[in-house]
C-alpha cells in the first residue's frame, strides 16, 4: 500500500494528459470550458468504455464522444428520476389513504397495526420521528402551533419521510392492507417489495448524479416468474429496471410513457451503445412493452 501522490493539474495540463493518452481534442478551448463545468474526475468514469488498455484511448476516440455519453447519461438520470417520482407519489398517496382508512390518522404509531419482525417497527418509528422532527415544512409548523398531538397524521408523515423509509413502512404492512395497494399492479408481495427497494436505489443514484449507463446494479431485481413476458431478463441492468418501471406506471394508469421517453432519448443520441444497458435490437416490439 502506497500513499496517494497524484498532483493538482491545471486545465491545460488535463488537456495535455488526455492528448498524450490518445484522445482526439479538436477544440481545446471548448474542452477546457467543459472541464471547468464537469470535473476531470467525474468525467473519467466515461473514459473507461473507450479504453481497451489502461490509460490509453482507443484509436479515433474524440473528446466530443465522451461529452455526448456524459450528456446522454445526465438526461437518462432526469428521465429516470421523473418516472420514479410518479411511482413514489402514487405510493405515498396510497399508503396515506389506506392506512388512515383502516387505522385512523395515527394508527401508524401502533405496532399492532403492522406485521413486522421483532425490532423492525421500533426502528421504523424512530426513523420517522427523526425525519419528521427535522422537517421545516410550513404545514408541520401549522400543525405544531395548533394541535397538542406529539405525532403527525399519516397523510403528513408520508409527505416528509424519505423514499427508503417509505419502502420500509410498506414492507411492514399486513397482507389485507397491502392487498389494496397491490390490486391492479399484478405482482406478488415479495416481488413488489423488492421492486420498491430497486426504485429507491436507482432514485438515489439519479439524485446523486451517479452513472446509470452501463452500470451493473447492486440491488438485484426479482423477476416475476408468473409473467411470461419477463422471462429471460437479467436482473442487474437498466433495461430490466425500465421494464419494471413501465409495468408499474401502466398498472397505476399514469400517463408517463417510459417507452416513448426512452425512444426519444435514444434517437437524440444514436451513437450510444445500448447493449451496455441490457437493451437488445427490437426491444420496443417485445410483448412486455405493448
Amino acid at each position: 500500500m502506497t500513499s496517494y501522490n497524484k498532483p493538482h493539474l491545471s486545465y491545460q495540463n488535463q488537456i495535455d494528459l488526455l492528448k498524450n493518452r490518445g484522445l482526439i481534442i479538436h477544440d481545446e478551448a471548448y474542452a477546457i470550458t467543459k472541464l471547468k463545468h464537469i470535473s476531470y474526475f467525474r468525467l473519467s468514469a466515461y473514459f473507461l468504455p473507450f479504453q481497451s488498455a489502461k490509460d490509453t484511448f482507443d484509436h479515433g476516440i474524440t473528446f466530443e464522444q465522451i461529452i455526448d455519453l456524459y450528456h446522454f447519461d445526465k438526461e437518462l438520470r432526469l428521465l429516470t428520476f421523473g418516472a420514479i417520482e410518479k411511482i413514489e407519489i402514487f405510493l405515498r398517496t396510497s399508503l396515506a389513504y389506506i392506512l388512515s382508512k383502516h387505522t385512523k390518522a395515527f394508527g401508524y404509531t401502533q405496532e399492532e397495526n403492522f406485521c413486522a419482525r421483532d425490532g423492525d417497527f421500533a426502528w421504523l418509528k424512530d426513523d420517522i420521528a427523526k425525519e419528521t422532527g427535522r422537517s421545516k415544512e410550513t404545514f408541520i409548523k401549522h400543525f405544531r402551533d395548533n394541535y397538542c398531538d406529539s405525532d403527525l397524521p399519516i397523510w403528513m408523515v408520508v409527505e416528509i419521510i424519505s423514499f427508503g423509509t417509505l419502502s420500509k413502512l410498506y414492507s411492514m404492512l399486513c397482507p389485507p392492507i397491502e392487498k389494496e395497494i397491490l390490486d391492479g399492479i399484478g405482482l406478488p408481495s415479495f416481488v413488489f417489495k423488492n421492486w420498491l427497494h430497486v426504485f429507491s436505489y436507482v432514485r438515489n443514484l439519479s439524485a446523486h448524479h451517479s452513472r446509470l449507463w452501463n452500470r451493473q446494479f447492486v440491488i438485484k431485481t426479482k423477476i416475476p416468474k408468473h409473467k411470461k413476458e419477463f422471462t429471460g431478463m437479467v436482473n442487474d441492468k437498466y433495461y430490466t429496471f425500465a421494464v419494471m418501471t413501465h409495468h408499474v406506471l401502466r398498472s397505476i394508469h399514469d400517463t408517463f410513457d417510459m417507452k416513448s421517453e426512452l425512444l426519444n432519448l435514444f434517437a437524440k443520441y444514436p451513437d450510444i451503445d445500448l447493449e451496455q444497458m441490457g437493451f437488445v435490437d427490437g426491444w420496443g416490439g417485445i410483448a412486455v412493452w405493448k
